[in-house]
């Protein structure tokens, strides 16, 4: 079990401790690690947190295994190879292009860059030079191409890197993890070139589908998620960190509404805290193949069109002196 689970704890961005509180009973349905936990807005700033904030212990424990196991290990490789997960990174790659493009001469530090495959496919399809920092040595010792790219074994803010020796630092579903943001980006601040960009991709809070799924709200990814940023909220925190916000839109999240249907119906039909078997899978598989071509997939080309989809991504910039 999960030792002690939360501690009372201020905001994580206005140092605040008064909250009003909005989910309860929010379980953690992708590694089906034990414990619940609930979800609250700050009544000072509106960040909305995983509040009580889940215990230095509890996160080690909820973190044990996951994403550096052979079997995460390998199903990442798979997708990222492939035609999906490339995808998936030139996307990335040409919404930075949107404020400037990607060149030879850039270089990109990406942030909890789990394998490196946001760099690997940066620098193969613009030549930049890349550098990795992540805080889980698992991963780093399986990234990709480590011929070519610089990997670090410490978070941004150890100083890991030179003041003003990048020109574009990416936080690719990796700032919602992080208890401290503001520090974070601020450090950030530091090793970007004055014109510099920071490019942050995590879930919306503002999304269509999350007032709908509730708890069941596959993004809110309990207790590892931390902070549940809203468009006005994310924007806050770069600003409180010296960044200049430049460009901000929402992210297709196909498999949104397909995770978060499952979450409900596998607590309707089995209860809470219940971890799916492989035959159970297997079952309902064909259904979620049906939710996803013909709901899921359609419905996040409307939400962001509207800007409701379930991600995404700011873009700022280190002001010039």
């Amino acid at each position: 079990m999960l030792p002690s689970l939360t501690e009372s704890a201020p905001c994580l961005a206005c140092k605040k401790a008064d909250f009003d509180p909005i989910l309860d009973g929010v379980r953690d349905r992708v590694w089906w690690k034990p414990g619940s936990f609930s979800v609250a807005r700050c009544r000072s700033c509106g960040l909305v947190q995983t509040w009580p904030r889940p215990t230095a212990a509890t996160l080690d424990a909820a973190y044990a295994g996951t994403y550096d196991s052979p079997e995460s290990r390998a199903g990442l490789q798979t997708f990222y190879e492939g035609r999906v997960g490339r995808l998936l990174n030139h996307y990335r790659l040409i919404t930075i292009e949107k404020v400037r493009p990607v060149v030879d001469t850039d270089h990109i530090v990406d942030v909890g860059c789990s394998y490196g495959h946001f760099l690997q496919y940066a620098r193969q399809a613009r030549g930049a030079r890349t550098t990795g920092l992540d805080t889980d040595q698992g991963s780093l010792d399986h990234a990709v191409e480590p011929t070519h790219c610089t990997y670090r074994l410490e978070p941004l803010t150890h100083d890991a890197l030179p003041s003003e020796s990048a020109t574009i630092i990416t936080f690719l579903e990796c700032l919602e993890h992080d208890p401290h943001p503001i520090t974070t980006l601020r450090s950030a601040r530091r090793v970007l070139v004055p014109g510099g960009l920071v490019s942050i991709e995590l879930p919306m809070w503002d999304s269509g589908w999350r007032p709908v799924f509730g708890r069941f709200w596959h993004p809110l990814f309990a207790p590892q998620h931390l902070t549940h940023f809203s468009r006005r909220t994310l924007e806050d925190t770069v600003r409180a960190a010296g960044l200049e916000p430049v460009h901000h839109q929402t992210m297709l999240f196909p498999s949104e509404l397909t995770l978060s249907l499952r979450a409900a119906l596998f607590e309707a039909l089995f209860g809470p805290g219940w971890r799916p078997r492989a035959t159970t899978e297997r079952l309902f598989a064909p259904l979620w193949v049906l939710v996803f071509w013909l709901l899921d997939v359609p419905s996040q080309f409307f939400l962001r069109l509207i800007g409701r989809a379930g991600h995404q991504t700011l873009i700022a910039r280190r002001p010039t002196e």
